[in-house]
Parts: structure tokens; C-alpha cells; sequence
């Protein structure tokens, strides 16, 4: 190799890690700010053009460089991605009940808001959907809150099984779990009425009024039983009856 083509070769490398350099600076600067999907691109950049050169320079020690470089502004990014999903999975873990609905609401928008302001940043699209669903759903449950303790039971309840199947709450649990607590009370209110117009029922005649099989009643009743004020006395299991409180 004559030394016009080493001197060449030498001015092309040395202006190659000149842009590479230039590189490094601009995704510092991505880095200080804290937007990382920019610094990631600029970093992609910089190993196409490594990739692209290194079989004609030696740029194992530039390749290293951008590649740790990758894996930090990488963790980073995941780090502060996973600040809002913690939020919103501890919110998922949240107890609701009717009364304490509107203050979680509260929490839910306040949140919604700081990922609507780093949706892009963080990448955030799909977490954003998620609480525009869990929003959706909470303001179609208001609606039953609101109404099932004064609707005939055949109208509650055929609300309450609407959404449970219109609405997948799987994803939800706490949410789920609201909607089985206000089935629950919508029994209860029931059972209370029963208890004021009978003495006893058979468990045949109950789920005839709820229009919900044997076993099921069966399984309420036990559970309401239990409960503080139960309208339930007794339920005697080997001829099915129901023994209310007066």
C-alpha cells in the first residue's frame, strides 16, 4: 500500500470518527433532556455506520462505545417507562368500593394526565389506551351505582349481567371485583325483602325469584348468613329452608 493510499485512508477514518463523535455529542445532549427514543435513533445511526465501515477500519473500540451506550440510554428509558406502568398496576390493586370510587377516579385521571404528557417520550401508547378503557368502564358502572338500589331487582340485576358481559373486566380485577361486591349487595337488599314478607322459603322458591340456579342460591346464602344484620336466621341444608330474622 503506496503512502497517498495509507494517508487517504487515514483522512477517511479520521473523519469517520469525527461523525461518529458528532454522534456521541448529540446524544448526550438527547440523553441530558431525557429524550431517549432520540438518542436511540441517533445511536442506531452511528452502528449502521460503524457496521458499514468496519471492514475497512478497525472500529472495534467505537462499536463497544455505541453499544454500551445503547444499553444505558436503554435502561434508562425502561426505567422511567416503568415508573407510569407501576402506578397504574398498583392501581389495579387498589380496593374499590362505592364510596371510595370518586377519589380513585381522581388518581386514575392524574395519572392519565402525566402519561398523556410523555406518551411519546416514554412510549406509552399502550398504557394510555388501557386507562382510557379502565375510564369507559368505570363511567358505564357509575350508571348501574347509581340506580341498582332503586330499580326492581329483574332490571338491576339484568344491568349488572350486561355489563359483566359486555364489558371484559378480566384485565381489571379490582374493577371486577366491585362489580361481584354490588351484585352481592343487590342480593342482600333482596333477602332483606324476603325477610320482611316471609318467614321462611324453601331454596327452590328463592331461586325462582332470583332467577338464579339451587346451587348458586346456596352459595349466597352462605355467604349472606354470615354477614352483620343478615336477614338470614337459618338455613337448615336437608330439607332446603330458609329461615329469616324478624
Amino acid at each position: 500500500m503506496t503512502s497517498n493510499s495509507n494517508f487517504a485512508k487515514y483522512k477517511q477514518k479520521k473523519e469517520l470518527i469525527e461523525e461518529l463523535n458528532i454522534y456521541q455529542s448529540i446524544v448526550s445532549k438527547k440523553i441530558d433532556i431525557e429524550d431517549f427514543k432520540s438518542a436511540l435513533t441517533k445511536i442506531d445511526s452511528a452502528l449502521t455506520l460503524i457496521d458499514e465501515f468496519q471492514s475497512y477500519f478497525d472500529l472495534k473500540h467505537e462499536l463497544k462505545e455505541f453499544s454500551e451506550i445503547r444499553q444505558k440510554v436503554l435502561s434508562e428509558f425502561d426505567t422511567h417507562r416503568n415508573i407510569y406502568l407501576r402506578r397504574y398496576n398498583n392501581l389495579l390493586k387498589e380496593s374499590l368500593t362505592e364510596t371510595n370510587l370518586e377519589d380513585f377516579l381522581k388518581l386514575l385521571a392524574m395519572l392519565k394526565n402525566e402519561v398523556d404528557d410523555n406518551l411519546n417520550k416514554y412510549n406509552l401508547y399502550d398504557l394510555r389506551d388501557n386507562i382510557i378503557t379502565y375510564f369507559t368502564f368505570i363511567k358505564k358502572l357509575y350508571t348501574i351505582i347509581s340506580s341498582y338500589k332503586v330499580l326492581n331487582y329483574y332490571d338491576a340485576s339484568g344491568k349488572i349481567i350486561k355489563f359483566v358481559k359486555d364489558y371484559k373486566v378480566d384485565s381489571f380485577p379490582n374493577l371486577k371485583y366491585l362489580v361481584s361486591t354490588i351484585f352481592q349487595n343487590l342480593l342482600f337488599i333482596q333477602f332483606n325483602l324476603m325477610s320482611k314478607n316471609y318467614d321462611r322459603l324453601s331454596l327452590r322458591e328463592i331461586s325462582e325469584m332470583l332467577s338464579i340456579t339451587p346451587e348458586r342460591v346456596e352459595d349466597i346464602i352462605n355467604l349472606i348468613i354470615n354477614k352483620q344484620r343478615s336477614p338470614i336466621k337459618q338455613y337448615t341444608k336437608y330439607n332446603n329452608i330458609v329461615i329469616f330474622n324478624k
